[in-house]
């Protein structure tokens, strides 16, 4: 076990339900997050990620072939886990399969999105940066893609791909310690309640950015979110000595 303090006593929550539909045809069968880069499941590095940080417990939401992204992560004996399944994932968006997981968020979670690739000295900062807080690319270009982030005085002012002026982007990656994260479950109820459940989860981020604090660990390395063909090449070219 890792000697990493502190660690075991954070929960890690990873979302794994999405169709990868850009992806097609690789993705025909097969998702998105156990595509292989260097040899090794997009799902398979972030969980080496995670143990390698020392931590212990992992909720995965599935959706899309639910049963391989289990299969997978059950013969991984460092982690200990569990399932929630979202039967709705072909209607739904990544704020709902986060709002089904909430009775294990209250206690405090690191999210990570299941199609990134990022160093594991990105959840090191993230464990010994103290509060809440979203890791943040502050050195790569913005495109109409990029989740951008607006941060004042070192911390979140604004969330969202199309707000008007960003300091950087969101890699999908970050941390709620139990007073943001019980905060964070009632903008999430807020959004299903009005039958918004085809939002992206940092729409509730945005709204809990105006009234809590929410600081910024900046990413260093290189990192990909693998969202088609491109990035699953660029993500090949990265990882490719790894």
């Amino acid at each position: 076990m890792s000697s990493h303090a502190g660690a075991e006593g954070v929960h890690a929550v990873v979302l794994a339900a999405g169709l990868g539909s850009r992806l097609q045809p690789l993705t025909d069968g097969t998702p998105k997050t156990l595509l292989a880069v260097n040899g090794h499941p997009i799902l398979g590095h972030i969980l080496d990620s995670l143990a390698d940080a020392g931590y212990e417990r992992v909720t995965v939401v599935t959706g899309y072939e639910a049963e391989q992204v289990r299969s997978f992560c059950q013969r991984d004996d460092r982690l200990d886990f569990e399932f929630v399944h979202n039967e709705t994932f072909q209607q739904t968006n990544n704020s709902y399969s986060l709002w089904l997981a909430r009775e294990r968020l209250r206690e405090g979670f690191v999210l990570v999105n299941s199609d990134t690739l990022f160093p594991t000295a990105c959840l090191d900062r993230l464990r010994e940066r103290e509060g809440s807080a979203l890791v943040v690319d502050r050195v790569t270009d913005l495109t109409d893609e990029s989740m951008k982030v607006a941060v004042e005085d070192g911390r979140v002012r604004a969330i969202g791909k199309g707000i008007d002026r960003a300091d950087g982007e969101f890699i999908g990656l970050c941390k709620f310690e139990p007073d943001e994260a019980s905060a964070l479950i009632r903008c999430l109820d807020n959004l299903v309640e009005r039958g918004l459940t085809n939002e992206w989860y940092e729409t509730a981020f945005d709204r809990l950015a105006t009234d809590r604090s929410i600081g910024v660990v900046e990413v260093h390395e290189e990192w990909i979110e693998i969202d088609d063909r491109e990035d699953l090449r660029t993500g090949q070219q990265l990882w490719g000595e790894a």
